[in-house]
């Protein structure tokens, strides 16, 4: 029996396949996820509640991973609680220490050390 909550992940990533495998994955271990492939199409979308948890990723075509949590962070606060993703260290170090920021994970990453950073944030009757 599925438990109705407000809790779910909004994941932002332009790749196809890694939005689609972390989807599938999140669903497997009974998380509610809502896919994104652009900061635009996330801010385009119209939900009754913001999102536990955000896993963003840092290299986006058109406004960027960081441009978005700046924007969130400015115009629709609090933002939620986010994991950085990127395969470049370098823009991993650029958000070191960002305010909300609950992780950082280097492309490709282990889909356990992901879920370690998700499954805390989220209600209870949702892991």
């Amino acid at each position: 029996m599925e438990t109705v909550t407000d809790s779910w992940v909004a994941i932002v990533d332009d790749h196809d396949s890694l939005r689609s495998s972390l989807g599938r994955a999140f669903r497997i271990e009974g998380i509610r996820a809502e896919l994104f492939d652009s900061a635009e199409t996330y801010l385009d979308h119209q939900a009754p509640t913001a999102p536990t948890c955000l896993v963003l990723d840092l290299q986006l075509p058109r406004m960027g991973g960081h441009e978005l949590a700046q924007y969130l962070e400015r115009e629709r606060p609090p933002r939620p609680p986010t994991i950085f993703i990127s395969a470049h260290e370098d823009l991993l170090a650029s958000v070191a220490g960002q305010c909300r920021s609950v992780g950082r994970l280097r492309k490709p990453f282990n889909l356990d050390d992901l879920l370690a950073l998700v499954k805390p944030l989220l209600a209870p009757e949702t892991v």
